[in-house]
């Protein structure tokens, strides 16, 4: 069963969702509506209940910020219920293939499924998808220059995030976070966290606490230590998600991402 929780802010709708799983494991993610479309499509699992609000609320384009099931995951049900998707070409040709994810993310969101043939939307008059990249090489953010709103998919998350994937850019998402924080935008809403308060101020606080742990990691690799040393120091001990997926979501990958750079997307 998935639970749909409706919050209004002014002229946007935040729509919660979650089910069992998602909630068992700590999560739930958002969705938005907003100037009629809808800003992601929540996770597999929740297609059909993001399908029958689209539906309900006449939403005329589903914006896509990045290929990441709990994001991405009702665009192919939305599609083929006729709704137009916008989505940059790079996020497109990750959604595409629905490619099979690993065991824990399946279990709290659900499969992925192809997309398939779909309707590009026309741009949505007062909505730009803006290329944000560091948290996955497609990431977008959707951007409103006149209500200064922006809808950060997940971009902020939170301003201390000591977990990452493998494919994570911490360098990378430093210089995305002050770019986006440039713009000054007055509203924020965070896919899994909601309406961020002080936008602009969050963006710059993360930036420089990324900044700061990357200065950090940079000085013990220079005097020969190993990621797992730099991790337990830095750290601390791996969340209860990294033994669960095997090491995909854990401490250990912001190390080696900075040591390394992030490694292509697989």
């Amino acid at each position: 069963m998935i639970d749909v929780t409706l919050e209004r802010h002014d002229d946007v709708t935040r729509v919660r969702l979650s089910h069992w799983r998602s909630r068992a494991a700590g999560y739930e993610v958002s969705v938005y509506l907003y100037r009629g479309a809808l800003v992601d499509s929540g996770f597999p699992a929740a297609a059909t209940a993001v399908t029958r609000l689209a539906r309900e609320r006449s939403v005329v384009a589903a914006l896509i910020t990045h290929h990441h099931e709990d994001h991405s995951g009702g665009a192919p049900a939305l599609a083929a219920a006729g709704i137009p998707l916008a989505m940059p070409r790079a996020v497109a040709q990750l959604v595409a293939p629905g490619d099979r994810v690993p065991l824990y993310r399946r279990i709290v969101w659900g499969d992925p499924v192809p997309l398939g043939t779909f309707s590009t939307a026309p741009p949505v008059p007062g909505i730009e998808l803006i290329h944000a990249p560091g948290h996955s090489v497609d990431h977008h953010v959707a951007w409103d220059a006149e209500r200064r709103t922006l809808f950060g998919g997940d971009l902020f998350l939170g301003v201390k995030v000591r977990v990452a994937h493998p494919e994570e850019d911490p360098r990378l998402l430093v210089r995305t976070l002050r770019r986006i924080a440039a713009l000054e935008p007055e509203r924020l809403f965070d896919a899994h966290r909601g309406a961020i308060a002080s936008p602009a101020a969050a963006l710059r606080l993360k930036a420089d606490w990324i900044e700061e742990l990357i200065r950090s990691v940079d000085e013990r690799i220079a005097r020969g230590w190993s990621d797992r040393a730099i991790r337990r120091e830095l750290l601390g001990r791996e969340p209860f998600s990294s033994y669960v997926s095997r090491g995909e979501y854990g401490k250990l990958n912001f190390v080696a991402a900075i040591r390394h750079g992030a490694p292509a997307l697989r």
